[in-house]
């Protein structure tokens, strides 16, 4: 009951944040029928482009999962695992951090894969998609560099001269921090925290090179590549049928889809409110309105989180139908 009474209240607490930050987000509109307006220019073939885009990405995500599947000598079908991904979405939207379990679980019931093996692919696949998260970040930053200092300028900072000097400074510190934690490594490492945090870092430096090693690497890696790609238009598009946009680049484009990224990384369900908020001080780094960039948020949030919904809940369907299947074989008493 403690537990329940628990999650309960981490939930609310989510939920509350969304709240606030989309409060927050909702600051900067004066005229909510403007909002409206803006909201309603986005075209519909867009929209539904971002729809099946933002499901082809999980469909690819259910493919590369038997991909690191396979050295495992495990072939579950393809449905099922893409189901399973479909659901952990769904399950991510109204309980943050819950859907790896979720298509863990999923993928046991159907296949009766063991929790602990499916759960040990996860981590491989977070590895590699927190390196692509990097990479995109870095074009991002690289292709916007005045955009980037004007989204830091959108924030407050104390004293004189905006966010350059800040920009600088913490710069600087980062770079003494790690050339003192480097030097000092030998002796940090003996301590229990910081063992661990070694640990993780090596971790994810052993998942990127267990691709070389996999069956087949490069149809992983060209999943990889796909979803990431599907990540970027499925915003894309949605900004391109928006008439207020269309002098939107596509490396804007980058910086905006990779702003609401790490928006989503807060926990509220479903990004709501975080999502929102980074996207729109994207858009006014950019030299648009903060109404423009919370409407064009309002239209890609709604359209993935539709998908998510719709895809999800009919993937739950699936895979309760093909656990059933599954079960009824198992108790079938074959006849004489």
């Amino acid at each position: 009951m403690k537990g329940r009474l628990g999650q309960i209240v981490k939930y609310a607490l989510m939920l509350a944040i969304g709240g606030v930050l989309f409060s927050l987000a909702m600051r900067a509109v004066e005229d909510p029928e403007a909002l409206w307006a803006d909201m309603k220019s986005a075209s519909g073939l867009s929209i539904l482009a971002s729809f099946v885009m933002g499901y082809l990405a999980i469909v690819s995500r259910g493919v590369r999962w038997l991909i690191l599947l396979e050295p495992l000598g495990h072939k579950p079908k393809l449905w099922n695992s893409i189901h399973a991904v479909a659901f952990s979405y769904f399950s991510n939207t109204f309980v943050p951090r819950s859907g790896e379990l979720a298509r863990c679980g999923a993928l046991n019931q159907t296949d009766g894969i063991p929790v602990d093996e499916l759960f040990g692919t996860v981590i491989s696949e977070r590895v590699v998609d927190f390196a692509m998260l990097f990479l995109f970040t870095g074009i991002a930053l690289l292709t916007n560099l005045d955009t980037c200092i004007a989204f830091a300028e959108s924030f407050e900072w104390p004293g004189e001269g905006g966010a350059l000097p800040w920009l600088i400074g913490l710069a600087a510190i980062g770079l003494l921090s790690v050339g003192l934690v480097w030097r000092s490594r030998e002796a940090l490492a003996k301590r229990p925290f910081v063992e661990k945090v070694f640990g993780f870092i090596s971790g994810i430096g052993r998942g990127l090179i267990s691709v070389r090693h996999m069956r087949r690497k490069w149809s992983f890696l060209a999943h990889t590549g796909f979803i990431w790609i599907m990540y970027y238009l499925m915003a894309y598009v949605v900004f391109s049928g928006i008439e207020a946009l269309e002098a939107l680049t596509p490396a804007q484009a980058l910086f905006v889809m990779m702003a609401g990224g790490f928006g989503m990384v807060l926990p509220a369900p479903g990004g709501i409110g975080s999502y929102q908020l980074a996207v729109q001080y994207a858009f006014i780094a950019l030299g648009f309105g903060g109404v423009l960039g919370l409407a064009t948020a309002n239209v890609v949030w709604a359209t993935q989180t539709g998908m998510i919904i719709t895809t999800g809940g009919i993937g739950y369907l699936f895979l309760v139908a093909a656990g059933l299947k599954k079960g009824n074989a198992k108790t079938k008493v074959p006849s004489e």
